[in-house]
């Protein structure tokens, strides 16, 4: 009953708080191109599933997914808490519905609910959104948290408030998790059937390329050796030039590629260029050069077929790192940072087949020349991260049976 009664003054009081904030919310959200959070998506009435994504990353790890159910024939519904989330999902399914999800306030939801009368709810990963659970709960629409995971230090968080929780999550009917810990998380916190399902990160389908071609798009010689430095962050770019200007020396014919994780930095990245031999890669020139610096989205894949090193950015300053899975599914020999915890879990199983080097700033050139030096153990280091992500492929098979198990 106590529970009933704090689910509703939250409501009340985010709803007042929301007619309060709604005129100068109109004025505010346009700047970051988040309007849309305030209305419901189009109406449908063919009852999709509704999978609701946090950003990027929650997207990128169902990609897999979201093709499966695509295939047999599921109406779906994406929706993003990002913007870039949101580009994402249009960029990789052009014809797939999708919206910003609206502000987590009960009339927003509900509006949101009435519009699509999902069939059923996927949650990616952590995202306890109470209004979203709470409204599902009362028009009897099933949730599946998928792909879930949840750290040990939110446990204990979710731990103190347990009972307030299950009554929020009611609306959970069952956990498909990343690892048996994750479940085991999930299910005291919730006492709802929670199953290992493995990670649906491993199950990446990539593009192929062709790396002779490839290496000519960007405009190195077949026995270049190339050093990709993927989603890079501010810091990185000046920490890998510095190093790359003393390997450079020793190994002539080492190309390197530089993708920052947002292209809108490339003017940035340039001025540390300018006393480099460089080109950005939209620049169709077809001349030599030492650096490529990739400057539109959707290329880093590319660049990773044709490494023969991939340093994995945003993890040597507290960035929290980037997905380390892409390279691994080109059998490339991977470098991260130590400040990776975004990724700590596909961190680790790498690092328990010995797939992949965590490096930090004062060590990365050491960890560079071992590798450079050595072209069986980049090859092997390969080898064992691709079979990281084979061991790993029916977490998809996993979470189509735990998914159909309710669409029934």
């Amino acid at each position: 009953m106590i529970n009933r009664v704090l689910v509703s003054c939250y409501r009340l009081l985010t709803e007042l708080l929301f007619v309060i904030s709604r005129p100068l919310l109109w004025l505010i959200l346009p700047l970051y191109r988040y309007r849309g959070a305030l209305y419901p998506p189009k109406s449908r009435s063919d009852r999709p599933i509704l999978i609701h994504c946090a950003s990027v990353g929650e997207v990128n790890a169902v990609i897999p997914l979201l093709r499966e159910l695509i295939n047999k024939g599921y109406p779906l519904h994406i929706s993003t808490v990002t913007v870039t989330g949101l580009e994402l999902v249009k960029r990789s399914f052009r014809n797939l519905d999708a919206s910003l999800a609206p502000l987590d306030i009960a009339s927003l939801r509900d509006k949101q609910l009435d519009a699509l009368s999902p069939a059923l709810i996927l949650v990616v990963e952590t995202e306890i959104w109470p209004m979203l659970l709470d409204r599902a709960a009362y028009r009897r629409i099933p949730v599946l948290f998928i792909n879930a995971r949840m750290s040990k230090k939110s446990a204990i968080a979710y731990g103190r408030i347990q009972a307030l929780i299950r009554y929020i999550a009611r609306s959970v009917k069952l956990v498909l998790a990343q690892s048996d810990a994750d479940r085991d998380r999930f299910h005291s916190l919730l006492d709802v059937s929670s199953i290992n399902a493995g990670n649906l990160k491993y199950c990446l389908t990539l593009p192929l390329f062709d790396p002779i071609s490839k290496k000519q798009e960007f405009g190195f010689d077949a026995d270049d050796l190339v050093l990709v430095w993927g989603s890079s962050r501010p810091g990185e770019e000046a920490l890998i030039l510095d190093i790359y200007a003393k390997l450079k020396e020793k190994y002539p014919t080492l190309r390197l590629v530089l993708a920052p994780r947002h292209p809108k930095r490339c003017d940035e990245v340039e001025k540390l260029l300018r006393n480099t031999v460089y080109r950005r890669l939209s620049d169709m020139a077809s001349e030599s050069v030492d650096i490529v610096l990739i400057d539109t989205l959707g290329q880093l894949a590319g660049a990773y077929t044709i490494s023969d090193i991939a340093i994995v950015g945003g993890s040597f300053y507290d960035y929290g790192g980037h997905n380390p899975l892409e390279p691994a599914f080109y059998a490339k020999a991977i470098i991260i940072g130590e400040y990776h915890h975004s990724c700590k879990a596909s961190v680790e199983k790498l690092l328990s087949n010995n797939a992949i080097i965590v490096s930090n700033k004062a060590k990365l050139e050491k960890d560079l020349v071992s590798l450079l030096q050595d072209a069986k153990q980049r090859q092997e280091m390969g080898e064992r991260a691709k079979i990281v992500l084979t061991e790993n492929a029916d977490a998809l098979q996993n979470h189509m049976e735990g998914i159909e198990r309710w669409m029934r």
